[in-house]
């Protein structure tokens, strides 16, 4: 094994996302410049919860979690600029460029060659920007004032998408009215309805705006960051990841060292950490479930014996309490650990990780991870997973695409390694919880009919009545019947409700719809991918696979199983 694989894990820090929006004109850009490195030393942190702001100081001291900063800037005169230098010198910061236009319209925007050559300067600090409109606004319109009109809602959407991920925002701000689409005081008044924290900044002083009494950065975030990084980490896990990746493969032995080693070092032990906590609380968060499903049947079971047989009900009411009680304590400590969102969390941004490793092998930068609108309720820009997968990416070094490299063993290594090994683990799953399925529907089936022949059975039993001169043997046996019926009638629904339970819990149908149809466009897009006759085409494909088969796939997965609970009744 590498160097480079034995090294210790870098933590990955919590970065405070300062989004900004402000003039042109500035009079005063010392000044301001000031005031945002003091907000930075005296403002920022304060803003967390006063637990929270405990906890980034013990994180300090135990050099766990890191705070540090992101500035998102367009990077235009003024303002943009200045906040941004100000953000960067603070140690650590980063910058990301979000760029209204396409580059060429932008720079015709900026007055002196001087303006234009700072923008290139700063635009070089971000890994990678965000542009917002890549056609030139002359291919579009030839009237200037349509012109004028595309560039003020190219102006409006850079904005938006600010506030959209950022934290907090600092404006440098008149306080006047916007004189157009996408002016200072319309990103202002979105970042309010947004309840990002505004901090106003003019003629000298700092003002920050109430958005609606919500002051508070978020925490979760912050501490599931810190969680992440006090995971520990199985040096045995690395080396089964260089093995599958590029040891077991034979088509994988020409791809260089540095590559290897840059995978090894900066991104196989983000993904063992993430792969190993989501096993081991899926693990817990499913013994849970199967716990408290069969414990539940079977307090009823043992009530049904209190009520049926009073000679022993101390017995069957006893058994009865302490199962309950394990129940309890089972559901507690379930919602005490978190075992599910630590579980689904986890799983996503492994399999984002897994992903970004072909990618980086192949030279090919992912896109950013997109947050479709239908999925506010269940996972947002702001998650700690985005946060750290950008952390993560953002440390590799550029990736310069796969022109240059042998594009076609590229190639055959993403249909072997990637793709065709995704279609045998989704096959795998397809029939494995299919068959779940199929079980636990089997035991349905027999439990109520079942339940309905104890049922049928017990009325015949009451119409019959034995004579009182019958022996004691029939007597006997007609009180068994009747409680053993009576039995089964009471424990069979509460099976059959347990059955049901676990099916829900485990989603095993739609697990293995889901599974089916991704063996489907895996083998299609394998196809299409088999079928690139030039690199440009494979590196399509390529991104077609990770953001819209595998991110859209794993964001499906997330939405169902968020709200996937154990529910005891």
């Amino acid at each position: 094994m590498s160097a480079a694989m034995t090294a210790s894990v870098e933590p990955i820090p919590y970065r405070i996302r300062i989004g900004v929006t402000g003039h042109r004109s500035l009079h005063d850009s010392q000044s301001i410049e000031a005031l945002v490195k003091q907000l930075l030393c005296t403002q920022f942190k304060s803003l967390f919860p006063p637990d929270a702001q405990a906890q980034v100081e013990r994180m300090k001291r135990a050099g766990t979690t890191p705070v540090l900063y992101r500035v998102l800037s367009s990077l235009a005169e003024g303002a943009d600029r200045v906040v941004a230098r100000a953000v960067l010198s603070d140690p650590g910061a980063r910058l990301e460029a979000v760029i209204p236009l396409a580059v060429e319209d932008y720079l015709a925007t900026f007055e002196s060659d001087e303006a234009r050559s700072e923008f290139h300067a700063l635009l070089a600090q971000s890994r990678k920007p965000v542009v917002m409109r890549a056609r030139l606004l002359r291919d579009e319109r030839s009237d200037p004032a349509a012109q004028a009109e595309l560039r003020h809602q190219a102006y409006s959407r850079a904005g938006r998408f600010v506030v959209d991920h950022c934290d907090v925002l600092i404006a440098v701000w008149d306080g006047e009215r916007a004189r157009g689409v996408g002016g200072t005081a319309e990103i202002v008044q979105y970042a309010l309805k947004q309840r990002r924290p505004v901090f106003r900044i003019w003629h000298g002083s700092v003002h920050l705006i109430n958005a609606g009494n919500h002051l508070a950065l978020d925490a979760g975030a912050l501490m599931a960051v810190d969680q992440f990084n006090r995971q520990p980490l199985a040096p045995g896990y690395l080396k089964s990841l260089n093995r599958n990746y590029f040891e077991a493969a034979r088509i994988a032995r020409w791809i260089p060292e540095s590559v290897r080693s840059m995978v090894n070092a900066r991104l196989f032990p983000y993904y063992a950490k993430a792969s190993d906590a989501a096993k081991v609380s899926q693990k817990r968060f499913y013994n849970a479930g199967k716990t408290i499903y069969a414990l539940s049947a079977a307090a009823v079971g043992c009530a049904a014996v209190g009520v049926l047989f009073p000679v022993i009900a101390w017995l069957g009411f006893t058994a009865e309490l302490m199962l309950l009680g394990i129940i309890l304590l089972t559901l507690w400590q379930a919602e005490r650990r978190h075992s599910r969102e630590i579980w689904i969390e986890n799983r996503f941004l492994a399999e984002r990780i897994r992903c970004g490793i072909f990618m980086a092998i192949c030279g090919v930068e992912p896109k950013p991870i997109d947050v479709l609108p239908f999925m506010g309720y269940s996972q947002t820009a702001n998650d700690w997973t985005v946060r750290a997968f950008d952390e993560i990416w953002d440390r590799l070094p550029p990736l310069r695409g796969s022109v240059g490299q042998d594009w076609r063993q590229l190639r055959l290594y993403i249909r072997t390694v990637w793709i065709r090994e995704q279609i045998k683990f989704h096959q795998i799953k397809t029939v494995k919880e299919g068959r779940a399925a199929r079980h636990l529907a089997l035991a349905g089936k027999i439990v109520l009919p079942t339940t309905l022949a104890a049922a049928a059975l017990h009325l015949l039993l009451l119409a019959w009545q034995p004579a009182v001169a019958a022996a004691e043997s029939v007597h006997l046996l007609h009180l068994g019947l009747h409680r053993g019926l009576a039995f089964v009638a009471l424990l069979f629904p509460a099976v059959a409700a347990s059955l049901a339970g676990m099916e829900a819990h485990r989603e095993h149908r739609r697990l293995e719809k889901r599974s089916a149809n991704m063996c489907r466009q895996l083998d299609r897009i394998g196809w299409e991918m088999k079928l690139a006759a030039d690199p440009e085409r494979f590196e399509a494909l390529l991104q077609h696979l990770d953001e819209e088969v595998m991110l859209r796939e794993t964001q499906d997965w997330l939405m169902l199983m968020r709200y996937v609970e154990i529910k005891a009744g």
